[in-house]
């Protein structure tokens, strides 16, 4: 049974909870994140911190001044490797995986069976694409509209409410994205201007999802579930999808035997 889009997210923190399975999916990426934000840190102080200091040397800048600056800029240097590996890398292929995964233990498999064949080369190019949106317009652009919407949060409840609804849409679809180019062979424009033709239906789902990772603390779960919710909502359109197909064939093959069995009568009246 489909249910209304609101309900989704909630829906994918209680199915996250109840199947272990999903746990890893979400626990992976924090601990690759952590190692590589290590050995990036190590490497940028080793190699990168020298060099730096030595050219601003060079350039006739106080010895103290330029080790200070350099150590500085390393920090900044290993803080935007890492934000470029977890959003543009990580996040977006852990995503994949425990949408995936969701689907599976929601007894869909039939839906990778069923998906619409795209070419490895244009599976990689999409999810080249797709990873790029994330990273440069669906991040970038929910920074700025929550930005923008920041002063409607001074509104008790009704500001909040109304900020979140209008973050909604834009979160729903970045959820969605995987689905739409890998199952349902979207291109991206495609993908964009379905999301906008039920913005509605992904505005109260997103709503729920941002409102959730505004929670501090457990928004780390949260950006989780959310995908999870994502998932569970795209399975029961699917399977009220083929309710409609079947009883649209059902009705089909019943006009056919009428026609059939009126021939006959006919046939039958004549002789």
């Amino acid at each position: 049974m489909l249910l209304p889009p609101y309900v989704y997210p909630i829906k994918g923190i209680t199915f996250f909870l109840s199947h272990p399975q999903l746990w890893i999916k979400a626990l992976c990426p924090f601990l690759l994140t952590l190692i590589f934000g290590i050995a990036s840190l190590v490497l940028c102080f080793v190699f990168l911190l020298p060099l730096q200091a030595h050219a601003l040397i060079q350039a006739h800048c106080p010895e103290w001044l330029a080790w200070l600056v350099s150590v500085i800029f390393v920090l900044l240097e290993s803080c935007i490797i890492d934000l470029l590996f977890y959003f543009a890398i990580m996040l977006p292929m852990f995503q994949d995986v425990l949408f995936d995964c969701t689907l599976r233990a929601a007894g869909l498999e039939r839906m990778f069976e069923t998906r619409v064949p795209v070419s490895t080369v244009m599976v990689c190019c999409r999810g080249v694409s797709s990873g790029l949106v994330m990273v440069w317009f669906l991040i970038l652009a929910q920074v700025f509209i929550l930005i923008l919407t920041a002063p409607l949060n001074l509104i008790p409840v009704a500001g909040t409410v109304i900020a979140c609804y209008i973050n909604g849409w834009l979160t729903c679809w970045g959820l969605h994205l995987h689905y739409d180019l890998e199952f349902r062979g979207f291109s991206v424009s495609e993908s964009r201007a379905f999301a906008w033709k039920y913005k509605s239906h992904y505005s109260q789902f997103g709503a729920v999802a941002v409102a959730l990772e505004l929670v501090p603390l457990f928004n780390l779960i949260f950006m989780w579930t959310n995908i999870v919710g994502a998932a569970l909502y795209v399975g029961d359109q699917y399977r009220k999808n083929e309710k409609s197909m079947e009883k649209q064939q059902q009705s089909e093959i019943e006009k056919q035997q009428y026609q059939s069995e009126s021939s006959n009568t006919k046939g039958f009246s004549e002789a």
